[in-house]
């Protein structure tokens, strides 16, 4: 390489001015591509175009640290230059510089083949990267001349392995058992990947394939199987010797193999009261001759004094078993005084019993403080499995409160509740008592048994001493372990019946009149009674046509008008004389039926603001209201549309049903006033008339 002159300086510096001058006509720089593999040389050619007038060239190109130039590589072509043209190179942080001048201005030759050529040496990063250069051109005249730079790549071809892991834990595993992990193995590298060889540095620990070959850009999958023998801690180095450009590489493996010595405890169930078997089994690798567990028993479960009882496993009784309860801690010791080894390799080790006492619902018998020694007295435990007492117990589900409403007073008045039970065992009722002897119930004698989910009743009974509000507590005993005493409140009132009641019929003969008979049920003598009647208009009482009936020979009545469809009645006696207690026939009224109303069939009577007086002047009427349907059925002759009204919309209605037009809200035995079983305008006459009535 020529070494740079003093005056070179001057013109870097000339170049440096270049860029901000003014350009003349384009020149064009570019680099040509190369590949090959690592460690290999691989030529560069600058190429350049356009530039007669051109007498000095700078091209800097940056390029990835993954190639570096080859020293004095650098060559002109002879026939591009003058034989005065000479270059300096350099090659610092990864960026390639390259000066080509001439001190006696000499211009460049144009032609076709490079103007210069340079070597680069490729490391082991396989990739394609590129060389993308900066140039600068100046003339004779130091002036900047226009120049195009286009870049070239370089590829560096070979295989590169990747590991999806480079450490592997096995971590704690049981031994004679076969365990697998899997490693990828990967070509991130542009060329085929060829492993030749994959070794363990110890027999336990097995690889497959024991060499491969993975395609560019592709990965396999390395699979080790580890099959330990005893334990204590194992490990291997995993090597892949291949042909990739980073070569050899290591996985560590290591493992902490355990013998299998299992503690388990298997699950009971059963009802609260009952008590269940609780069975203790061991699996075990090595020899054992002593086991220890505790449980710290939750409240509901209940440890049976001397329970418990060694399985078979013991032979010629070298073993003893002791089961100790402190505070809520039950513990087990299993010891043989000559270091007798428990027979077997697997099954039930001991058996001990507890009493289900509690709620329903999981509880959990988890072993804890285990022991399982070898003759030298050292813990092999391996795992510990628990397990849970399921408690099957009854829960009764009732409402608080029994409520009888307000009743007539009887004798004895009833009411049932119900009693459910949302337990998973028979709900057993062992009595019920109550705070009062007038409550009792029907069958006291029959108390049930309920099955889980399902709902019965009892009768419950209250004997009244007279009218009254009364109260008191039901408390019902059962075999519910958290509620063995439910508490109902019980609540009612009592009246006397004290009421009245319409019936009535044609008056025979007279088919214009119609009767109304006012009977009255009564626990009290009544001295005089009072209510309304509500009839359609049309339908007037005759004030003396009425009867009274035996039960009140010296009573009077007096009707006045409230309305057209209402009357009020006062029943009455001058000396004050009371109807005595009973059931039967007050009072008979008469109605006439007025000229224009063609039928009341089918319409209904109403009794209410109903006043039933005591010689002392007091109501004790126990029902406001008294009904009667007339004919068994409510409606108003003329109403079509069965609104509970006679008005134009009937007349419309009917007049539809004749012309056969809609009549989906039309009633026949309403409109048909003359009651001839045809519907025509004389209807329609006849409801113009009722309602002008």
């Amino acid at each position: 390489m020529i070494r740079l002159q003093p005056y070179v300086f001057i013109l870097c510096m000339a170049l440096s001015l270049m860029a901000a001058m003014p350009m003349s006509a384009q020149s064009a720089v570019s680099l040509t591509s190369v590949s090959g593999h690592p460690g290999e040389e691989v030529e560069v050619s600058v190429m350049l175009s356009g530039a007669q007038s051109a007498t000095a060239l700078q091209i800097n190109i940056p390029h990835t640290p993954y190639v570096s130039y080859v020293e004095g590589s650098a060559v002109l072509n002879a026939q591009r230059v003058s034989e005065s043209h000479t270059f300096s190179v350099s090659d610092e942080d990864n960026k390639l510089n390259l000066y080509v001048y001439d001190v006696s201005l000499n211009t460049f030759k144009e032609g076709k083949g490079a103007l210069m050529t340079f070597r680069l040496k490729l490391g082991n990063e396989p990739g394609t990267y590129a060389l993308s250069p900066e140039a600068m051109l100046s003339d004779a005249a130091a002036q900047s001349l226009s120049v195009s730079a286009q870049g070239g790549t370089v590829t560096i071809l070979c295989p590169k392995i990747s590991l999806g892991m480079s450490e592997i834990d096995y971590g704690s595993v049981p031994i004679r058992s076969t365990h697998k992990k899997e490693v990828s193995v990967n070509n991130i590298g542009n060329e085929p990947l060829n492993v030749s060889e994959i070794t363990s540095t110890s027999a336990l620990f097995k690889v497959s394939p024991t060499s491969m070959t993975i395609a560019a850009g592709q990965q396999k999958t390395l699979t080790i199987e580890y099959s330990p023998t005893q334990y204590g801690s194992d490990q291997t180095d995993i090597t892949l010797l291949s042909d990739a450009s980073n070569g050899r590489q290591t996985i560590h493996v290591t493992a902490a193999p355990f013998s299998v010595n299992t503690l388990s405890v298997t699950g009971a169930s059963g009802q609260s009261g009952d008590e269940v078997t609780v069975r203790v089994s061991m699996q075990n690798m090595e020899p054992i001759v002593a086991t220890q567990c505790c449980f710290t028993l939750p409240d509901a479960l209940k440890y049976v004094e001397g329970s418990a009882t060694l399985s078979g496993r013991t032979t010629n009784g070298s073993h003893e078993i002791s089961g100790t309860m402190l505070g809520d801690k039950l513990s087990f010791y299993i010891h043989s005084s000559t270091n007798a080894v428990l027979s077997g390799n697997e099954g039930e080790l001991f058996t001990f019993k507890l009493l289900l006492n509690g709620t329903g619902g999981d509880y959990r018998l988890d072993p804890i403080d285990v022991l399982l020694s070898n003759a030298d007295g050292q813990d092999m435990t391996s795992e510990v499995n628990g397990t849970t007492i399921r408690i099957a117990a009854p829960k009764i589900t009732c409402a608080s409160e029994l409520e009888f409403g307000r009743i007539p007073l009887e004798d004895i008045l009833k009411k049932k509740f119900a009693i459910k039970n949302t337990g998973e065992a028979p709900l057993v009722i062992q009595r019920v008592d109550f705070s009062k002897e007038a409550f009792t119930l029907t069958e006291a004698a029959n108390l049930p048994t309920i099955a889980a989910g399902e709902t019965t009743e009892i009768e419950v009974c209250y004997h009244p001493a007279g009218e009254e509000a009364f109260d008191g507590f039901m408390n019902i005993y059962s075999n519910d372990p958290e509620n063995k005493m439910q508490t109902v409140v019980l609540s009612g009132t009592t009246y006397a019946v004290n009421e009245i009641a319409l019936s009535g019929q044609p008056v025979s003969g007279k088919p214009g009149q119609y009767a109304i008979t006012i009977t009255m049920k009564n626990t009290l003598p009544v001295a005089g009674m009072q209510f309304d009647l509500h009839w359609i208009a049309g339908m007037v009482p005759v004030k003396e046509e009425f009867t009274f009936s035996s039960r009140a020979t010296d009573y009077q009545v007096e009707i006045t008008k409230q309305s057209d469809d209402c009357y009020r009645v006062y029943v009455y006696s001058e000396h004050n004389t009371p109807i005595t207690v009973g059931d039967g026939s007050v009072i008979t009224l008469i109605y006439n039926k007025v000229e224009g109303l063609a039928s009341y069939d089918k319409t209904n009577i109403l009794a209410d603001q109903i006043i039933l007086s005591t010689a002392e002047g007091r109501d004790c009427a126990s029902s406001p209201t008294a009904t009667l349907q007339v004919g068994g059925l409510s409606g108003l002759m003329g109403d079509a549309n069965n609104d509970g009204h006679v008005s134009v919309t009937d007349i419309s209605c009917v007049v539809d049903y004749i012309l056969e037009r809609d009549s989906s809200e039309f009633t026949k035995s309403q409109a048909d006033m003359n009651q001839d079983g045809r519907i025509t305008v004389t209807d329609v006459v006849q409801i113009i008339h009722a309602i002008l009535q």
